[in-house]
C-alpha cells in the first residue's frame, strides 16, 4: 500500500508543467500528511515535492496553497520536538527556521484568505459589535488555531537561535512572538507587558549583534518604555548610543538612568560630569561628584575627575591630593598617573621660567623634580599610549635628561 501511494505520488510529479497539475501538488500534499508521516524528512520530502505550488501562477495566489504550508511547517516542527523529547539529536538551526518558515506561510495565506463581505455598493460592511469590517474565510480559523498553540515556542526558538549565534534567525523569532502578542482579536494570544518587554529586549541584543546599531537602541527604548526597565536595559542602549556618536542622547539616556539607579553604577554621574566639564559648568559638575563621593567615596575615578573640577576652577596644585588618592586607590588609573605626573612636570617647567639660574646649575634645580614625574608619566603612557599630551611631555623629559634611548624608543613608536 506503501508502495504505490509512492509511486502515484511520483506520477502526479510529472504533471508538473500543467496547471491541472499543481492543483494535483496540493491535493497530493494533503494526503502526504495527512498519512504516517513519521519523520523530520518525511515532511521535508512533502513539502519539496509540493513547494512549485507556491510559485505557480494557478496555485499561488490561493489561500489554501500557504495554509497547507504552515501545516506542513508547523507538523515538521513538532516532529522536531517529538525527537528531542525522546532523547535524539535535532538540528537546532533547521528546527527553528522551520518554525519561522511557518509564521511567513500564515502570514501570506491569512491575507488571502481574507474576504471582505460588501454592500450592494460595493462597500465593506462594518460589523456594529467589533467595529471592523465583514469578512469570512474558509482557512484562518485552523491557521490562527496551529499559530496559537505554538506562540510561546517562537520565544523559546528565538532564544535557541541567539544561543547557536543566529542572530538574523533570533531577531526574526522574537519579532513574529512579539507581533503575535499584539493581536486583539482573540484574548489568547495577549501576554503580560513585562513579558513582551523582555522579548523586546532580547531583540534588541540581536540587532546589536548584527550590527544592527540603530534599531537595537529603537528596541531598548521599546522594551523600557513597555515594562523591561532593567538596567542592562539603559546599559546597552547607552553603548549603542556611543557608537553611534549620538552624544546628547547618551546624556539624555544617562540621566534618565542616574534617576532611577542613582549612585549604585557611577558610569551614569561620569556621563552627566563630563558634559557639564563639556560645557564648563564647573559648579554643576562639582555639585553632583560630591553626591557621587558621598556614595562612594573610595571611587577613584571620582577622586579623579574631583580633581579635574577644582583644577579648572582653581589650579593643579589645589587638585593635587584627589589625584593622589585616585592612585592610592588604584595604581592602575591612567589618568589619575598621568595627572600625578603632570603635577610634578608642571612644577618643573613652572621652576624654570621663574629661576634666575643657568646650565648646569637650573639643570640640577629642575631635573630631579622632572624626574618625579618620570614614573607616573610611564606608567600612565604603558597603559594608555595613545595620549599625545603625554607622549610630548614624555619627549620633552627625555630630552631635558639626555635618555636617548628612551627618546628614540618613544619616537619609533609613534
Amino acid at each position: 500500500m506503501v508502495k504505490k501511494f509512492v509511486i502515484t505520488f511520483v506520477a502526479v510529479l510529472s504533471l508538473s508543467a500543467t496547471a491541472s497539475a499543481q492543483h494535483l501538488l496540493v491535493d497530493q500534499a494533503k494526503k502526504t500528511i495527512s498519512g504516517l508521516a513519521t519523520t523530520v524528512n518525511t515532511y521535508e520530502q512533502a513539502f519539496n515535492k509540493f513547494k512549485p505550488a507556491l510559485f505557480h501562477d494557478e496555485t499561488r495566489n490561493r489561500a489554501e496553497t500557504w495554509a497547507l504550508a504552515n501545516q506542513i511547517k508547523i507538523e515538521q516542527y513538532d516532529k522536531y520536538m517529538d525527537n528531542r523529547r525522546v532523547g535524539k539529536k535535532i538540528d537546532i538551526n533547521a528546527m527553528g527556521h522551520t518554525l519561522l518558515d511557518a509564521y511567513d506561510y500564515a502570514q501570506t495565506a491569512l491575507k488571502l484568505d481574507t474576504i471582505y463581505i460588501l454592500d450592494n455598493k460595493r462597500e465593506k460592511i462594518i460589523d456594529k459589535k467589533t467595529k471592523r469590517p465583514k469578512t469570512r474565510t474558509k482557512y484562518s480559523k485552523d491557521i490562527a488555531h496551529r499559530m496559537l498553540a505554538h506562540h510561546d515556542n517562537y520565544r523559546t526558538v528565538g532564544s535557541e537561535l541567539y544561543n547557536i549565534k543566529d542572530w538574523n534567525g533570533a531577531y526574526q523569532a522574537w519579532e513574529d512572538y512579539c507581533v503575535m502578542a499584539a493581536r486583539d482579536d482573540d484574548p489568547r494570544w495577549n501576554k503580560p507587558d513585562s513579558m513582551v518587554a523582555e522579548v523586546r529586549y532580547y531583540q534588541g541584543i540581536a540587532a546589536w549583534q548584527k550590527t544592527d546599531t540603530l534599531d537595537a537602541v529603537r528596541l531598548f527604548e521599546l522594551a523600557r518604555k513597555t515594562g523591561y526597565d532593567r538596567k542592562e536595559a539603559y546599559d546597552y542602549a547607552l553603548i549603542c548610543l556611543n557608537d553611534l556618536g549620538k552624544e546628547q542622547e547618551v546624556v539624555n539616556l544617562a540621566w534618565e538612568a542616574f534617576l532611577k539607579f542613582g549612585t549604585s553604577d557611577p558610569q551614569y554621574i561620569r556621563i552627566l560630569i563630563n558634559s557639564y566639564l563639556a560645557r564648563e559648568d564647573f559648579s554643576g559638575a562639582n555639585d553632583l561628584i560630591d553626591d557621587a563621593l558621598e556614595a562612594s567615596p573610595d571611587d577613584d575615578e571620582l577622586l579623579n575627575l574631583k580633581g579635574l573640577v577644582i583644577e579648572s576652577k582653581e589650579d593643579i596644585y589645589v587638585a593635587f591630593p584627589y589625584y593622589q588618592r585616585c592612585i592610592e586607590l588604584n595604581d592602575s588609573n591612567a589618568n589619575g598617573l598621568f595627572n600625578v605626573g603632570r603635577y610634578f612636570y608642571n612644577k618643573a617647567m613652572e621652576t624654570r621660567q621663574n629661576s634666575r639660574l643657568y646650565g648646569k646649575r637650573l639643570a640640577d634645580l629642575v631635573n630631579p623634580i622632572y624626574r618625579e614625574a618620570l614614573p607616573y608619566f610611564e606608567k600612565s603612557y604603558a597603559i594608555n599610549p595613545n595620549n599625545r599630551e603625554l607622549v610630548n611631555a614624555l619627549r620633552d623629559i627625555y630630552y631635558k635628561l639626555g635618555e636617548a634611548d628612551k627618546l628614540q624608543a618613544i619616537e619609533s613608536a609613534q
